[in-house]
């Protein structure tokens, strides 16, 4: 007798049950356009979001750059900002060696005088972090035609002379990537630092490792000589 009392007892908790989960999935259908921030109220008990498990410190990355994130609906741009405030051109990238003072890929390198080519290039890659206001509290601190790197600044009141001359070369061995955002082929270099044509400028300084040349080809050599 106690024994089918409980096969009973069970076959009603299990009916109850599968009409609950039916009628939460029925309900759930309302929500289908709920924003993330608003499902949190319900299904973050333990104060954590559904869709940020075990990995999201690796995976979020990956995450927040599609086109339809949804990161903005329960954290704003200072919250990314407690992390990711920038490590310098040599941070460690590393899947294994996250932390603060990570700084995204699009910003290392020489990104101060890069960004405006990488935001022309693709404006949404920007957008994902930053809107308008952002670049305009910077550039509106600066006379129209002053943010040019350096070397590209005029040298004189007439705009028709520059300083490239005694600041290009610094620049370049600081960080040629920047050069090369705009003059991909050298075609503007050897104007001056061709053996062949030109002014004939010696571009290399006395601490030129030659000797590295015989571990490679001579391709990038017959370019000037």
């Amino acid at each position: 007798m106690k024994k089918l009392f409980f096969v009973c007892l069970l076959l009603v908790m299990s009916a109850l049950y599968v009409q609950q989960a039916s009628a939460q999935k029925q309900q759930h259908k309302e929500y289908a356009d709920t924003k993330l921030s608003e499902c949190n109220s319900c299904h973050k008990a333990e104060g954590i979001a559904p869709n940020h498990d075990s990995d999201w410190l690796r995976s979020h990355r990956t995450l927040a750059s599609k086109a339809g994130s949804n990161c903005s609906q329960c954290h704003i741009q200072s919250f990314c900002l407690d992390c990711h405030q920038g490590g310098g051109i040599n941070a460690d990238l590393s899947t294994d060696a996250f932390g603060r003072d990570y700084i995204p890929k699009s910003h290392r390198s020489d990104f101060v005088n890069l960004h405006p080519v990488k935001a022309l290039d693709n404006p949404q890659t920007c957008y994902r972090c930053h809107d308008q206001k952002y670049c305009n509290a910077c550039h509106a601190r600066f006379p129209k035609g002053s943010m040019r790197i350096k070397s590209h600044l005029p040298s004189s009141r007439s705009g028709q002379t520059f300083i490239w001359s005694s600041e290009h070369a610094s620049e370049a061995r600081r960080n040629l990537q920047s050069c090369q955002t705009c003059h991909p082929e050298g075609d503007v270099c050897l104007r001056c630092h061709s053996s062949k044509s030109g002014a004939r400028v010696n571009p290399h300084p006395k601490s030129f490792k030659g000797g590295n040349i015989s571990s490679r080809t001579n391709k990038t050599c017959r370019v000037c000589h």
